[in-house]
């Protein structure tokens, strides 16, 4: 991370607040040309932006997008990692890990930021945090609410969006376990008849995996249960072997304990 200069001229503060003022603290190169461009020529521009890099007030987070510091950070980003995960990405909308986070039902210091969208896959790393964008079916992009985090408006999955994200992308049996946790901490806050209106849109085997797992939580899953065909199968995970022929799908043996717990 580089080192900030902490002093200040009256030109290089009077360009920081002209940029903060016209764009906010993230910004991209449009965004400095926007505040800057009548003050500089092309050439002045691109000199004021490499100086305000090298004593540590731009912050590049990727390639023309930048965070203004300020003396307090000292060259260090001291903002919401969900604000960093709408900038580098701003058709994306937080979910999975993030979003439990954010909901109070995930207790481990993340490190990898996850987030959903209807464009390419895509990772990014700053400040030894990941990232990562996860491809929808563009139908699927939805579920999602606005929320103002320290200034800035940001997209958050709803609750129900979560789970089914979770099983759309997920077939492993420590996400499966961790899913299966979480609902059951969290189904008193769930809006069942809104999650059963959002899985209608998913594929067989979300609301497949959805179904078995709420019946195991004893959730009346009768308006579910009759959007799902009658024909084929799915895997709750890679390693399924016993079927449930409710919901057709193959689960792990070790799952009947749990299940009839």
């Amino acid at each position: 991370m580089v080192s900030k200069n902490t002093i200040l001229t009256e030109k290089r503060l009077t360009d920081i607040e002209d940029i903060i003022v016209s764009s906010g603290k993230i910004v991209t190169a449009d965004d400095i040309h926007k505040a800057l461009g009548r003050k500089y020529s092309k050439f002045a521009l691109k000199k004021r932006v490499y100086e305000l890099k090298v004593k540590g007030w731009l912050i590049p987070l990727r390639r023309g997008l930048y965070f203004i510091s300020d003396i307090s950070s000292r060259g260090f980003v001291n903002i919401s990692p969900f604000v960093i995960a709408g900038a580098f990405c701003k058709d994306s909308y937080v979910s999975l890990d993030s979003a439990l986070s954010h909901y109070g039902l995930f207790e481990q210091m993340l490190r990898t930021i996850p987030s959903v969208t209807g464009f390419k896959s895509k990772k990014y790393v700053f400040q030894k945090n990941t990232y990562r964008y996860l491809k929808i079916d563009k139908k699927l992009y939805f579920g999602f609410k606005t929320e103002n985090i320290e200034g800035y408006y940001i997209k958050i999955a709803e609750l129900e969006k979560v789970v089914l994200d979770y099983l759309y992308f997920k077939n492993d049996t420590y996400s499966i376990d961790l899913l299966f946790e979480k609902l059951q901490k969290a189904k008193d806050r769930i809006d069942f008849n809104k999650l059963f209106a959002y899985a209608r849109k998913f594929p067989e085997a979300t609301k497949r995996k959805l179904g078995f797992i709420l019946d195991a939580l004893e959730i009346d899953t009768e308006e579910l249960h009759k959007e799902v065909g009658v024909k084929g199968y799915s895997k709750l995970t890679p390693s399924s072997k016993k079927f449930n022929a409710k919901w057709r799908l193959y689960y792990e043996d070790r799952f009947t304990g749990q299940i009839s717990a």
